[in-house]
């Protein structure tokens, strides 16, 4: 008794998977074991020829217009028509040498995306640093008119021979009334099997491939779909897998240690300059960030990100680097590691990185600052760092202000009075690190920041202010007033336009 039991012709449903490996001081090793699953469309061609002592099988998929040969309740491929017969020796059990031939396109951009935020070695590159600009912006088409980004990206085509894969699991469901059954094959992928970096690189350009398809398709209302999360899925666990964060941490370590013992002063430039000079700001803003002329590599980056964030955020780097710092609960200064060892992020993971940095450079020997604070703007949603200021009293209250972008009215709220503070430490001049925004948008001193906080446009839409919202502060040791029980009436006189 056969396992098909069908002698006329019937279509197969194939799933294919692999395993891949983890670099040396991997993220984790919790999913050394992933199963990536290939169900993207973009695989155009593939052949499996499996040999038996009985007979030698060739299964192909060859999609075409009119013909996508693809199942989306299954979300896998689906094979060209053969004999239920001619498969029966595979399904019943038979060993069989496998092989695959697979033919895929993708973007390229996005490969050497990843080839950028997983790099080994001693050289302390990255994707906003790198060692070959033009080889990265060669894989993108950049275009502005009438305030609006345009990205293209350039494609290209892959085919692997040969590649070998075994059967490691094959369902069979009986047709009802003479119909043929539905038999689903999954076969495992071997890129690992001898020293071949054609195919470890395979590898690293197929999960490119699905992050073409994020980049293309997932927007938030699709975000949802099977594809698109396993896609993304895909992409999480190669970047946990082939991301080495102790060198995140060595450009963290580079950082404190080129600049430690400077003054304030030279911090807010020459430290400023060297973190901007690690991250690509990636998302848009109403405010100057990197400047066409003078980072022309990081603006061109940061306009191409800032569509992913408004079209996609599913495919956005910083997304996903967030994803991997909240599921592996990582500390601020491994998340500022991780925004360093990518090279890019939104005002967060520049604020995390400074206050990082500052943090470690306050604990050295001979060190010229005694405070940092991790803040940002109290009514809108930006994030940066006051230094040299030692911070008195934190206040806890609830928001009162309509207008406010950082959290809704009612919301729980922490904040500080620039005002008081600078007043309280007239000994020290405080200072202001932003590396996110361009440095002619925001003043290196808590005095400029303070007078643009109050200036007459905010003024103009009531969110003039001396209030910052607070974080966290190094070394700690604030005290706390409480307002979130009083009434609104009170919290608003207290805390103005937040």
């Amino acid at each position: 008794m056969g396992v098909i039991n069908y002698p006329g012709s019937l279509s197969a449903a194939v799933i294919l998977t692999w395993q891949g490996e983890t670099v040396a001081h991997a993220i984790s090793t919790t999913l050394k074991k992933f199963p990536y699953t290939l169900a993207n469309e973009s695989v155009t061609d593939l052949t499996i020829t499996a040999t038996t002592s009985a007979k030698t099988l060739v299964l192909t998929r060859k999609a075409k217009k009119g013909q996508r040969l693809f199942n989306d309740t299954l979300n896998t491929f689906m094979l060209e028509p053969v004999s239920g017969s001619d498969l029966e020796d595979l399904v019943a059990g038979a060993k069989a040498a496998c092989t695959i031939d697979l033919t895929f396109s993708y973007a390229r951009f996005f490969d050497v995306l990843l080839e950028q935020m997983t790099r080994t070695g001693p050289a302390l590159n990255n994707l906003a640093n790198p060692s070959d600009s033009k080889a990265i912006l060669d894989t993108f088409t950049h275009s502005a008119g009438a305030g609006k980004i345009s990205i293209g990206y350039k494609t290209a085509t892959q085919t692997l021979k040969s590649l070998p894969c075994r059967l490691v699991k094959s369902d069979v469901k009986p047709g009802l009334a003479g119909k043929p059954p539905a038999v689903t094959l999954t076969f495992e992928l071997d890129f690992l099997t001898g020293i071949d970096p054609v195919r470890r690189e395979a590898m690293r350009k197929l999960i490119a491939m699905d992050w073409s398809k994020l980049a293309r398709l997932g927007s938030n209302a699709a975000s949802s779909k099977p594809e698109i999360q396993l896609w993304r899925q895909n992409v999480l666990a190669y970047l946990v897998n082939y991301t080495d964060l102790s060198r995140g941490e060595q450009f963290r370590t580079g950082l404190v240690n080129r600049h430690k013992g400077k003054s304030a002063a030279s911090l807010a430039t020459e430290l400023r300059d060297d973190i901007d000079r690690h991250v690509v700001t990636a998302n848009h803003w109403g405010q100057a960030r990197e400047d066409l002329k003078t980072e022309r590599h990081q603006r061109l980056l940061s306009d191409l990100f800032g569509t992913l964030h408004q079209s996609t955020w599913v495919s956005s780097p910083v997304s996903l680097l967030r994803d991997i710092c909240d599921a592996f609960s990582f500390s601020l200064a491994q998340s500022a590691a991780l925004a360093l060892q990518y090279g890019a992020g939104h005002c967060g993971e520049h604020a995390q990185i400074s206050f990082s940095v500052l943090a470690d450079i306050i604990n050295t020997p001979g060190s010229q600052i005694s405070h940092a604070v991790f803040t940002g703007n109290a009514n809108i949603d930006h994030a940066f760092v006051v230094y040299n200021l030692d911070v008195d009293t934190v206040i806890h209250t609830r928001a009162t202000a309509a207008n406010n972008t950082r959290v809704n009215k009612g919301e729980e709220i922490a904040v500080w009075n620039l005002r008081d503070t600078i007043t309280k430490n007239a000994s020290r001049r405080g200072f202001v690190m932003d590396p996110y925004l361009d440095k002619t948008v925001m003043k290196p001193t808590a005095e400029e920041l303070l007078t643009a906080l109050n200036n007459k446009k905010r003024m103009a839409t009531s969110k003039d202010m001396d209030f910052l919202a607070f974080e966290a502060e190094y070394p700690p040791g604030s005290a706390l007033l409480d307002l979130r029980g009083k009434s609104e009436v009170e919290r608003k006189k207290r805390v103005k336009n937040v």
